[in-house]
């Protein structure tokens, strides 16, 4: 069984934003704290997989460096990079579905 996140692009200003919602979800996510060395051990430790993270509403402005979807995205695709078959990354960018 997959487990499976969304989180409203269109929702998240903040690196909070997009931890608040994952906590939301995910509510274990909080003992490991509201940054990109916690996500990553989470994703590599903590979390039930396989995993499919969709991202609704995602403006391509949103992944430009010193955004803050920029480096949370970038953890998610290193973990995906590294197991494939366990990470799933699926984007909607304003209404297009990509990768």
């Amino acid at each position: 069984m997959m487990f499976t996140l969304h989180f409203d692009c269109r929702e998240i200003k903040t690196r909070d934003d997009f931890y608040q919602q994952l906590c939301q979800q995910y509510p274990a996510y909080y003992s490991f704290g509201y940054n990109l060395d916690g996500l990553w051990d989470w994703l590599t430790g903590e979390l039930p997989l396989p995993l499919t993270c969709h991202f609704h509403g995602l403006n391509r402005q949103q992944l430009k460096a010193g955004q803050p979807l920029a480096a949370i995205v970038d953890v998610l695709r290193e973990a995906q990079a590294e197991q494939r078959d366990l990470y799933h990354i699926v984007v909607d960018y304003d209404g297009d579905v990509g990768e």
